[in-house]
């Protein structure tokens, strides 16, 4: 302490006295922090032109170089024989040629490794002189490294060789000179971005998802839109069940108004229903779950969605039962029940089919009266009937009702697919395929029940799983990609009418396509390619990072990372 308060006369003030010094500590906001050295290892820096290998390999008691979290500055770590005599032995291998600095192995005190770099940080007060800063650094032989941007006097300052001191030792003694705000080492450390990144065994094969989520496993949809309520989306098909990549507890009870009983299972060969519910709601495996869920295959929009199964095809997968009274009961269950979003991948198939008003009526008192007044977003395909009639440009019914949702297909370089239904009343296109082009993956049956393998048995060598299907596509792949993303909408902000959903969903569509840009609406596109991601954006108000707080410096960095 001798040179600190030969120094201290140049500081102007008074010196802080009884802090604790050694290597043991660091000053944090709080105080002295405590840190533990693990006599097993030590890090070392080497000269530049230097192999830390054929530098370390005379040294008898280290035994090799290690991995380490965090190690910055080319600071390699190294395994030791034994612990005995560290400081000794540090201070030996400080002598070998081609060793720059040598520091102890620091823990944190839940046995974190919080290895130092060659520097610390240290702010002095914007009175002090750049003379005086000048001069400490000279009379402790360390060089000032980078003064910060925006805030006068505060630096990083490097250690050498020559000084005879840790980056400990140096950041504390600087920390008790008068007039520093702050001073503590440069520690290395181990962060990872807070991304929504995605392990699901199939996920290389959905390509079509990935499309309406953003950039893949870099900046997603899910990132921004917090997954923050548990949205029921209603799935009006042929039946939805348990899954292993939809587990019984996401799924409500629901309805069979084929068969007037309260067991909304598919039939035996029937996979359409799994299939559309999975693009909305299947499981995801993250980086959070260290892959313990191996059995997720796919993703999906929304993997906190719970399921709302309504069926209203037979169990031979047709329409034997279907009336129109029946489809109106099917839709005031539906929002009666809670859904908060309705999906419909089906619709009449006469191009010319005439409205019906009691199924007309339910579908709006879903609209108008379903969520507690606010009403429930109603998703419909907009028909695969194109090439068969003489006139295809006709959304088919009830998609082509004003108060609904009509979403058509294109395929992966946004041409609309030749089967997709359009015209004015067409609201979105989302991805989608033919069912052997790029096929999409979705969920089947489990077991030899479903499409796979009744109908279906022929998915890539090495991938082929019967409880999935690899052959899906049409505007019934296409229409729950939109309701997933409403779902998520929804997530973020449950408070909005449905109308507004379906403003956002059509003004963050994407209309500069791989074949060209357009104005919207568009006959054959309608407003857009979906893009849930930037739908998510525009609703977020700049709070991207879910704080709930209103928009700071914090969300921008979070948007940029």
């Amino acid at each position: 302490m001798l040179r600190v308060s030969a120094l201290c006369a140049l500081l102007l003030g008074i010196a802080v006295a009884g802090s604790v010094h050694g290597t043991g500590f660091w000053y944090g906001t709080s105080g002295p922090e405590q840190i533990y050295i693990d006599s097993a290892k030590v890090i070392v820096q080497v000269e530049s032109g230097f192999s830390p290998d054929q530098t370390l390999q005379s040294v008898g008691r280290i035994v090799q170089i290690i991995g380490g979290d965090g190690l910055v500055d080319g600071f390699v770590a190294c395994s030791l024989s034994t612990g005995v005599g560290y400081d000794q032995f540090m201070d030996s291998l400080d002598q070998v040629p081609g060793v720059l600095l040598v520091e102890p192995y620091y823990l944190t005190a839940d046995s974190f490794p919080c290895p130092v770099g060659e520097g610390f940080c240290v702010a002095f007060d914007p009175g002090v002189p750049y003379g005086t800063i000048d001069s400490l650094c000279t009379e402790y032989k360390l060089e000032i490294a980078r003064e910060r941007i925006g805030r006068a006097k505060s630096f990083t300052i490097r250690n050498t060789d020559s000084s005879g001191y840790h980056i400990v030792e140096l950041a504390n003694i600087f920390h008790d000179l008068p007039n520093v705000e702050y001073s503590h080492p440069d520690f290395g450390v181990a962060i990872e971005a807070s991304s929504y990144r995605l392990y699901d065994y199939f996920n290389a094969l959905q390509p079509h998802t990935k499309r309406v989520i953003g950039a893949f496993n870099s900046a997603s949809v899910w990132d921004f839109s917090g997954l923050q309520d548990t949205i029921v989306v209603a799935i009006i098909d042929e039946g939805t069940e348990a899954h292993e990549d939809l587990p019984a507890s996401r799924i409500l009870p629901g309805y069979d108004f084929a068969h007037d009983d309260s067991d909304p299972s598919p039939g035996y060969s029937c996979g359409h229903g799994m299939a559309t519910a999975s693009i909305v709601a299947a499981d995801h495996t993250t980086d959070s779950a260290y892959g313990t869920q191996s059995s997720s295959g796919i993703i999906s929009m929304d993997p906190r969605v719970v399921i709302l199964p309504i069926k209203i095809f037979t169990d031979a997968c047709d329409d034997a039962n279907v009336t129109v009274s029946k489809l109106a009961d099917a839709f005031d269950f539906a929002w009666t029940q809670g859904a908060e979003v309705i999906s419909n991948s089906w619709n009449f198939i006469n191009p010319a089919q005439s409205d019906f008003p009691d199924l007309n009526a339910a579908i709006e008192r879903a609209t108008v009266f379903g969520r507690g007044g606010l009403g429930c977003p109603v998703f419909f395909s907009s028909g695969n009937t194109s090439l068969r009639y003489p006139d295809p440009s006709i959304v088919r019914y009830p998609a082509r009702l004003s108060y609904v949702f009509a979403v058509g297909a294109v395929d992966l370089a946004d041409n609309r697919w030749g089967y997709s239904c359009y015209g004015q009343q067409l609201a979105l296109v989302a991805p989608s395929d033919d069912g052997y082009t790029v096929p999409v993956w979705t969920l089947d049956q489990m077991g030899q029940r479903g499409y796979n393998p009744t109908y279906f048995s022929d998915c890539p060598p090495g991938s082929n799983d019967m409880n999935y299907d690899c052959h899906f596509g049409g505007t019934s792949a296409a229409c729950p990609l939109v309701s997933g993303s409403a779902a998520l909408l929804m997530s973020k902000n449950p408070a909005l009418n449905f109308e507004a959903y379906y403003y956002i969903l059509r003004h963050s569509a994407v209309t500069d396509l791989d074949t060209g840009s357009f104005t919207p609406p568009n006959n054959e596109y309608g407003w857009g390619r979906v893009d849930a991601f930037r739908a998510i954006l525009s609703l977020s108000h700049g709070d991207v990072n879910n704080s709930g707080g209103v928009p700071d410096i914090a969300d921008l960095v979070y948007l940029v990372a």
